[in-house]
């Protein structure tokens, strides 16, 4: 209204209305987050958004109501939508850094051959423990974290450099012997 010299009856309270709703609505996400920080003693960027936007919002009302002439009421709605961007856009890298991992995951296989003084048995991944001799046959997945006993194959590296191709390792080994298990 300043910048075209007009001015309008009762919009006095629209400043503050819109800016509380904003602060409240908009700004929930980080003065949750917020708290959950102060409640885990694990201060982060939700406290630090949370502090600007609250400090944002009291100096705006304040002056509002006549105590300052320091209104932040579109910067409050500038800094809210902002990081509102900013915090989908990283629990939107979050989500798919989840689906990729989960990806990764299914890649591992659900059985592995332990070697036994009575020859191999097929038995679960959860089944190993460390130290337990692992037969792995070429161009298998290795079911767990070894150190290679003995033997060369070739092995699938997707878990590690994501080529689905079987890679000759004369270094890698046929029998291994698990530790890790579970890491």
């Amino acid at each position: 209204m300043d910048w075209f010299g007009y001015e309008l009856n009762g919009v006095f309270w629209i400043g503050p209305v819109l800016g509380t709703v904003v602060f409240v609505w908009g700004g929930w996400p980080f003065l949750a987050g917020a708290v959950t920080e102060i409640r885990d003693r694990a201060p982060g960027m939700m406290l630090l958004i949370a502090m600007a936007i609250t400090v944002a919002w009291s100096s705006s009302m304040a002056s509002s109501i006549g105590w300052f002439d320091l209104e932040f009421w579109w910067e409050l709605a500038a800094l809210v939508t902002i990081m509102l961007l900013g915090h989908w856009q990283e629990m939107k890298a979050i989500g798919q850094a989840r689906g990729a991992l989960a990806a990764l995951a299914a890649l591992l296989p659900d059985e592995a051959e332990r070697v036994e003084p009575t020859g191999t048995r097929l038995v679960s991944v959860a089944e190993l423990r460390p130290g337990d001799l692992v037969l792995v046959r070429a161009e298998s997945r290795i079911p767990a974290d070894g150190v290679i006993e003995e033997g060369e194959a070739e092995l699938d590296e997707s878990m590690i450099t994501g080529e689905s191709k079987a890679v000759a390792h004369p270094q890698f080994s046929s029998h291994f012997r698990s530790s890790n298990i579970g890491q």
